[in-house]
């Protein structure tokens, strides 16, 4: 009898829930300004520090806009395509992952990201603040440590039974608008970012994100301003939180979460319209991160195959069966602790008899 190798789909890569590792695409909408954001006023300014008109501040607001996003079927880490049309012009936005107070999947993005803390009052849920000691930028950062101190902390007097709520949210990327408030951005999750800068307020360090640098002339023939503004140029970078900057990954799991926009302020850069972190835009979005089997080969006798997007220091176990019935049973053959992103695994064909179907699992997560 000749013997096959399966490798599990069910198991492998990064699922959506709702399309088995299909490519998504969401569609986000004008949301609260206030969503994991200290004061939610919006910016009437541009990255310039320039005026947008009375009319424009008066007649503009997110529903006259249109983002999608469109997200690879793909393993780690999450990437996809950004598509965005009459946003503001010249304008700074945050992209973010923000998890709902709660939820497995918000402890994960805040294990990656941050944390928006609020205490219950006897009455409301108040003195929203995020936790902002990130440290070296490395598991566990002090931020970290004061979450897992207090997310647990009792009251019996609040909705959820605690003393506190937090609302996590990761900053993966970061884009400028064109003159029509347009843009189109590859991303990818694989950075963690605190806030982002102009480098007219702050120098770029080596562990910051990418230099995003534009030139553009305002002026009163454009709708969104009624003056004529100098040519100018402004640079703009992340300031790393989490660190390596290109190499945070999500911890393994299933993620319903939010994909948000925020108007990046520049602390107050500007003046009387230097908003404050305003959320935008925001569409839900549902995806599972897991480790994956790869590059199967049958060489010799034996079959092997690569093991790929693992998470580092985790525990994983590959567990092989000989059919899919609910009578099969899955069997652990290869017991490994992760310690870099991608491993290797053989098995040997002479003592399989029939079909051989595998997957991978994640067992324990630090």
């Amino acid at each position: 009898m000749v013997t096959r190798l399966f490798l599990a789909v069910l198991w492998t890569g990064l699922l959506g829930l709702e399309g088995e590792g299909r490519a998504q695409t969401i569609q986000l909408d004008d949301v609260d300004s206030g969503l994991a954001s200290p004061s939610g006023n919006y910016r009437w300014l541009d990255v310039a520090d320039q005026e947008y008109s009375a009319v424009y501040r008066t007649n503009y607001n997110y529903t006259q806009a249109r983002v999608v996003v469109n997200l690879a079927a793909s393993p780690q880490p999450v990437q996809g395509t950004l598509l965005a049309t009459n946003l503001k012009p010249n304008f700074a936005y945050q992209l973010k992952l923000v998890g709902s107070s709660g939820t497995a999947a918000n402890e994960r993005i805040g294990l990656a990201g941050r944390y928006w803390q609020e205490e219950w009052s006897g009455t409301s849920w108040a003195g929203g603040q995020n936790l902002n000691n990130k440290g070296d930028g490395y598991f566990p950062t002090p931020n970290d440590d004061a979450y897992f101190s207090r997310r647990d902390l009792a009251d019996t007097n609040s909705p959820t039974g605690l003393r506190y709520k937090y609302t996590s949210y990761l900053v993966a990327d970061y884009f400028i608008t064109d003159s029509n408030g347009n843009a189109t951005v590859t991303f990818q999750v694989d950075s963690s970012y605190h806030v982002l800068w102009k480098t007219s307020q702050q120098t770029r360090g080596a562990n910051d994100g990418a230099l995003k640098t534009v030139t553009f002339q305002a002026s009163s023939a454009q709708p969104a301003y009624s003056t004529n503004y100098p040519q100018r140029t402004v640079s703009l970078f992340g300031e790393w939180e989490r660190l390596p900057t290109g190499g945070i990954q999500l911890r393994p799991g299933e993620f319903q979460c939010a994909v948000v926009l925020t108007e990046e302020s520049f602390h107050g850069s500007g003046g009387q319209y230097a908003g404050g972190w305003a959320a935008a835009m925001a569409g839900n979005i549902s995806f599972r991160v897991a480790p994956r089997l790869t590059a199967a080969v049958f060489n010799r006798g034996e079959f092997s195959f690569d093991i790929a997007d693992c998470y580092l220091e985790t525990t994983n176990d590959v567990q092989r069966c000989f059919g899919l019935e609910s009578t099969n049973v899955w069997q652990t053959v290869f017991t490994f602790v992760s310690t870099n992103p991608t491993t290797n695994w053989s098995d040997s064909a002479t003592s399989l008899s029939g079909d051989a179907f595998y997957r991978v699992t994640t067992r324990t997560v630090p």
